[in-house]
């Protein structure tokens, strides 16, 4: 070496130490020039590199120090002091690892833990756990750094192996959630992702296959066995409840299942963790260790997931069934998905008697059942067999509609184990059900030779011959099974049932029913068919009706949705008028049990007495979807939908009927519904279809009455079309109904009061063919009525006066006056007849229409006094004032009142006239007419600014009324506007209106009168 070389490293090395860097990086350069082989100009060019930030020279000047013959641990620690002072965290990091083989290689195994416990402070405060966890990893046993942990005297000292695997434990766990969340929450936004529970599934797999987290635990575990047994015991339980959790995506899963298994009978032998004790308890599959393990649960872990199942099973023997039930039904919202919660809370069920719930219950413990098997890859047999035995029953119970599906449980029952005798009597039941009542009794038979202490067997056999009609076979039965077991409530109860059913033809049958009913009752006083079958004896031999109300009313206490005492006590309380009983029977039958079709019919009924029709709408529609073959409850509907005022529905509901049944009672009511419905010529095709079917004289005579109201209405129809012709003979042919079957009712002879004011209406329009009104039917009806009033006793002293008062000639032909003066004493013997002021009010209303029209030329105008001429007979004017007076003072009705305002304008009374106007503006809020006719009123007075605000008011009131614009043309006429002949245009565009009406109206204007 020469002595210019020498004198450059030395300047080299006091140029670094003196922090001269850039002439320190000058000096190593020339030296390079001179020797490129000298380790320490690499190393001095190296540390001058790094505190120049000449990072990239500086890294590959350490690298080519690193491969020189003379390299030592220096060149290593440079590298690693360059990418410190540089951030470079992930280069830094790497640098100490191969600074670390290094100094083991060398053996300085102090120095290379320190190098670890930088590498694992930079992976730490950088936030990177799944590198953290490799370098803790490679520390652990079998790692490539595991002999660091056994150095003494390191600052800091390394951890024991049981704490590294605890902070693994702790990264890892942590690491896998982040993982899950963050994985999850990306991949569920993506389009066509899925359900999250199923994205969430998949994510859960990805991360676990790649988590070390089960061989942490697993290796916990071990190196905890030497420790106390209380960390040991901590440690089993971390790693129980891992591998719990992610037991579905360990493989193999077989030897997972038995590693989880051993560490539960660990756990549970030292009263720890309740999930051990419930995957004991599972698997146990309602064995022997269940009355181990079921109470220590209890007792150690209260409110675990699976204590209230628990509890269920401890109470399921006891007496207190009703804690029981309570909680399975807690386990049934807190353990879905446990096959022991799920088969609590069937029995549950199967205790409680709600079969249908009990039904679901099943499926739902089917499905907990397959999940778990296929979680676990084990069977649970024996809580498969009780679920389906369970559920085979509330089968049997629910109705004949689905003894094919207890059938098939039963089968699969004695499969899975062909000595279970209760699955061999269900099975025995079912077949029964299904109307094979020989092979049915001959399985039930086979059971009772085998075990004749059997008493249930011949419980079975005996309902089995009652429902194939032996009852003599079903006695012989029930005596067996009661001198086998006689404090079986349900064995003498049915000895009742074969008793009460032998037909009746010894009143000694029905006191041995009696009997047993009452033996039934002093061993189980909770039986609800004893109290039912106890109260139809009362009722129907024991002549005691009130003690049949209250054995009724105690069996409905038991069990409020009983179908036998039920229907018995509703009818009960509707014959004594006890609506609110009567609905809060029903009412509490349907909120236990849906489909109770007996509680909605008589419901419907009810709600259709109280006037409730939307009410009786929703009752039937309920029992309609339990039995749609049901006419009775489809005839409520009918009339429920006309309630409401849906007609047209209600047509659609009679023809369903009649569908059902074609006979009279349907075609009346498809009758009534198309009258109501204005499809008259259909209604009169259905009177005439029901009175061909009707076969004794009520029927007819309702029929006729029905006939005749329908061709009156046909009479209005066709007078408004200006058919007057067919008008005419419509009246005529219900007149003439009337006096074949004798009007004698309130309706009836509305019904011939209606016709003869049609029929005088129409002689005003059609007075050249007089020959269509019958005087021969008009004189007999009119002895009728004569006659018929003399029946009615003396006429009271106000309908007298009023009588008397309107005995008058008139004005009109004789026929006409033989028509109107029929129609006065047809609406005189509807006051005598009617059973309600409010009827009697609608007479008095009729009768003073009656003396109004036969007191003025014509009746053809719906505005009532406008359409009518001034003169009149004084008489009839008054009659129909008190008429109107007395209808007024029963029930002040907008008829009645426009009757009496109509009457007093005619009568020059414009005081009453205004008054009586305004009540009936009052009375009939939605009606234009009344202000109309008080715009008249004022019109003929000559106020023209109060009659066109009324009019107005009229035309807002209710639109398509034709007087409120026929009003305001008038008005615009007296004002000389223009815009009459538009309004008149409009009266004119209004369907139905008369241009006879409209004439009529044009020509009354007092101004020109």
């Amino acid at each position: 070496m020469s002595v210019i070389y020498k004198a450059k490293l030395k300047a080299a090395k006091t140029a670094v130490s003196e922090k001269n860097y850039d002439y320190a990086y000058d000096l190593c350069h020339d030296l390079l020039e001179l020797d490129a082989t000298s380790y320490p100009v690499h190393i001095l060019l190296g540390v001058s590199c790094q505190h120049m930030s000449k990072w990239s020279e500086g890294a590959s000047v350490y690298e080519k120090a690193k491969l020189l013959p003379k390299a030592n641990t220096l060149a290593w620690q440079g590298v690693c002091a360059l990418y410190e002072a540089s951030g470079d965290h992930a280069k830094h990091t790497e640098a100490l690892r191969e600074l670390c083989d290094r100094l083991i290689a060398e053996g300085n195994l102090q120095k290379a833990w320190e190098c670890m416990q930088k590498v694992l402070v930079l992976l730490e405060g950088a936030g990177d756990v799944r590198r953290l966890v490799r370098a803790l990893e490679e520390l652990a046993p079998n790692g490539p750094y595991n002999a660091l942990l056994d150095v003494n005297g390191a600052d800091p000292q390394p951890p024991t192996i049981v704490d590294l695997l605890n902070r693994m434990y702790r990264l890892e766990s942590d690491l896998d959630s982040r993982l899950i969340e963050s994985e999850v929450n990306k991949r569920r936004t993506r389009l066509g992702a899925g359900p999250i529970s199923r994205v969430r599934t998949e994510v859960r797999s990805e991360v676990y296959a790649e988590s070390g987290l089960l061989t942490t635990l697993a290796q916990l575990v071990e190196h905890s066995m030497s420790g106390p047994v209380d960390q040991l015991l901590e440690n089993e339980e971390l790693y129980f409840e891992c591998l719990f959790d992610r037991i579905l995506f360990v493989e193999p899963r077989n030897e997972a299942v038995a590693q989880l298994v051993n560490l539960a009978e660990d756990l549970v032998s030292n009263d720890k963790c309740s999930r051990a004790f419930e995957l004991l308890i599972e698997m146990d599959d309602v064995g022997d260790r269940v009355a181990e393990l079921v109470p220590k649960l209890v007792e150690l872990f209260p409110d675990s997931v699976l204590a209230p199942a628990a509890r269920a099973w401890m109470r399921s023997d006891a007496v207190d069934a009703d804690m029981a039930n309570g909680d399975a039904d807690v386990a049934n919202g807190d353990a879905r998905e446990s096959p022991f919660a799920q088969l609590q809370v069937v029995k549950s069920m199967e205790r409680m008697g709600r079969d249908r719930a009990c039904v679901d219950a099943a499926a739902r413990a089917r499905n907990a059942q397959h999940e778990f098997s296929e979680k676990y890859g084990t069977q649970l047999p024996r809580s498969r067999l009780q679920v389906d035995l369970a559920s085979a029953g509330s089968y049997l119970r629910i109705g004949p509609e689905h003894a094919g599906d207890a059938e098939e449980l039963f089968r699969v029952c004695l499969e899975a184990d062909a000595k279970c005798t209760e699955a061999a009597l269900g099975l025995g039941l079912a077949t029964c059900a299904l109307g094979n009542n020989e092979e049915g009794c001959q399985i039930l038979q086979q059971l009772v030779d085998s075990d004749p202490l059997n008493h249930r067997a011949w419980g079975g056999l005996a309902n089995a011959q009652l429902a194939a009609d032996n009852t003599s076979g079903a006695i012989h039965a029930y005596k067996q099974a009661i001198a086998v077991d006689p404090v079986c409530a349900e064995h003498h109860a049915g000895l009742a049932d074969a008793y009460w059913r032998l037909g009746g033809e010894w009143r000694s049958d029905k006191q041995y029913a009696y009997a047993s009913w009452l033996a039934a009752a002093r061993v189980d006083a909770t039986l609800p068919r004893v109290f039912s079958g106890l109260g139809q004896w009362y009722q129907q031999h024991g002549n005691d009706p009130e003690r049949a109300k209250r054995c009724f009313a105690k069996a409905m206490s038991l069990d409020c949705t009983n179908a036998v005492a039920g229907p018995l006590l509703a009818d009960i309380y509707a014959r004594e008028g006890l609506d609110d009983e009567c609905e809060q029977l029903l009412l509490s039958a349907t909120d236990a049990l849906f489909s109770q079709p007996w509680a909605w019919q008589r419901l419907g009924f009810l709600y259709l007495r109280q006037h409730t029709n939307d009410r009786a709408v929703h009752a039937f529609q309920n029992a309609l979807s339990s039995d749609r073959s049901n006419r009775v409850c489809w005839e409520g509907l009918c009339e429920a939908y006309l309630g409401i005022g849906r007609i047209h529905t209600a047509v659609k509901v009679a023809r369903k009927v009649k569908e059902l049944d074609a006979c009279v009672s349907a075609h009346w009511l498809c009758a009534q519904t198309t009258m109501h419905a204005r499809m008259l010529d259909v209604a009169l095709g259905h009177f005439d279809d029901a009175i061909e079917c009707a076969e004794d004289g009520v029927w007819t005579r309702v029929l006729s009455v029905g006939r005749a109201e329908c061709l009156t209405m046909c009479a209005e129809k066709w007078y408004h079309d200006g058919l007057f012709g067919r008008a005419a003979e419509a009246c005529s042919n219900a007149l003439s109904a009337m006096l074949e079957c004798g009007a004698r009712s309130f309706l009836e002879w509305g019904v011939v009061y209606v016709s003869c004011v049609w029929m005088a209406r129409v002689h005003s329009q059609f007075t050249e063919h007089p020959e269509l009104f019958d005087s021969n039917v008009l004189e007999a009806l009119m002895g009728c009525a004569q006659s018929q009033v003399v029946e009615q006793g003396p006429m009271p002293g106000y309908l007298k006066q009023v009588v008397d008062k309107a005995q008058s000639e008139g004005e009109c032909e004789p026929k006409v006056r033989l028509v109107l003066e029929l129609a006065a004493v047809a609406a005189q013997l509807r006051v005598m007849l009617a059973e309600s002021s409010v009827l009697a009010a609608q007479s008095w209303t009729d009768l003073g229409s009656v003396y109004y029209t036969y007191s003025t030329e014509t009746a053809s105008s719906p505005l009532l006094f406008q359409s009518q001429s001034l003169y009149s007979s004084t008489k009839l004017l008054d009659a129909a004032a008190d008429c109107a007076t007395a209808a007024m003072q029963l029930d002040p009705t907008a008829r009645a009142a426009n009757l009496q305002g109509t009457v007093a304008a005619v009568s020059k009374n414009s005081a009453l006239s205004q008054h009586a106007f305004i009540v009936a503006t009052r009375r009939a809020v939605l009606s234009g007419m009344p202000w109309a006719n008080l715009g008249s009123l004022f019109l003929v007075h000559g106020d023209i600014e109060l009659a066109n605000k009324a009019f107005a008011r009229a035309q807002m009131t209710e639109p398509d009324f034709y007087g409120g614009w026929m009003g305001q043309a008038l008005v615009a006429e007296c004002m000389d506007a223009t815009e009459c002949v538009d309004l008149y245009e409009a009266c004119l565009a209004h369907e139905g209106v008369a241009t006879v009406s409209i004439a009529n109206c044009w020509m009354f204007v007092p101004a020109r009168v």
